[in-house]
């Protein structure tokens, strides 16, 4: 700040800082005066100061005192510091290690990063593919919320948040893996639909993918078929298949067999049947 007084009347320029701490090395005040023509003099002062994140939004006042002027009423100035600064690490709310969701279940993840000038800028995204950019701020804290139905194709998904501004030459990032339960939606029974007396018929149940793998358990018409075996195999796109073989043999005086296959998620307790009907051929005898 300049001021122009006579010599003696010349007091003092000085500048403060809410919250500012001046005894730190990095800051330093240099005061200078200078003598202009009709024996007036130019008064100048000059702060010096390393900015960190905690300067940021800070207001310096540069007051100027004069014998002329009022004691309570300085020249004065003011402005307000705005300090660029990397925003902080980004940090997921909404879900916990090892939590396990169920298929159908609303799901609502907030990824928040605070501090940062200019905010941060934050963006989801699931297996590498962006889905949810849309970020709001309130004062220097960047939020996003992804809300979502979790379903089987969620399982094992990768779910990242990146927080990013023009302070930092890479995204600061932060990530989750989820793990989704579901039950088979449906199981499927293969084999012969036609069968005679004595003959010993193959029967295969196939579940739709579950996660944990599904039980699979057999009734022949109306009792339950016991010692049975089964196997699962990992299904690609997520969860487990459950294959399960039966053989059933073909009793006289037999119109047809009813068979009912049952595929069990046993932790959602949720169940899906099939049903199978294997119609008996009889013989005739000639006339």
């Amino acid at each position: 700040m300049l001021m122009d007084s006579a010599a003696s009347n010349y007091n003092s320029v000085r500048y403060s800082a809410l919250a500012c701490n001046f005894e730190c090395e990095e800051d330093t005040i240099e005061n200078k005066m200078t003598e202009t023509e009709g024996k007036r003099y130019t008064v100048s002062s000059q702060l010096r100061i390393k900015p960190t994140s905690e300067d940021d939004y800070m207001e310096y006042t540069c007051q100027a005192k004069h014998k002329a002027l009022q004691p309570d009423r300085p020249m004065q100035t003011k402005v307000q510091l705005s300090v660029l600064y990397p925003p902080g690490e980004p940090h997921i709310e909404g879900f916990t290690a090892g939590e396990v969701l169920r298929r159908g279940q609303n799901v609502e993840l907030i990824c928040r990063s605070r501090g940062g000038n200019p905010p941060a800028q934050l963006i989801w995204y699931k297996n590498d593919v962006q889905v949810r950019m849309a970020y709001r701020t309130t004062d220097r804290l960047s939020e996003n919320v992804y809300s979502f139905v979790a379903e089987e194709g969620d399982n094992k998904a990768r779910l990242r948040c990146e927080a990013n501004n023009i302070m930092i030459s890479a995204p600061l990032k932060t990530e989750i893996t989820l793990s989704v339960l579901f039950a088979p939606t449906q199981v499927t029974i293969s084999g012969a639909s036609e069968a005679r007396t004595g003959d010993v018929v193959s029967l295969q149940c196939q579940t739709a993918p579950s996660n944990p793998p599904a039980e699979i358990k057999w009734s022949v018409s109306g009792h339950h078929v016991k010692n049975t075996t089964s196997r699962t195999i990992e299904n690609p796109d997520g969860g487990w298949i459950t294959i399960s073989n039966i053989s059933v043999p073909v009793e006289a005086n037999k119109r047809s067999l009813v068979v009912i296959c049952h595929g069990l998620n046993m932790q959602l307790t949720e169940n899906v049947i099939a049903t199978h009907t294997v119609n008996v051929l009889r013989k005739y005898m000639q006339p």
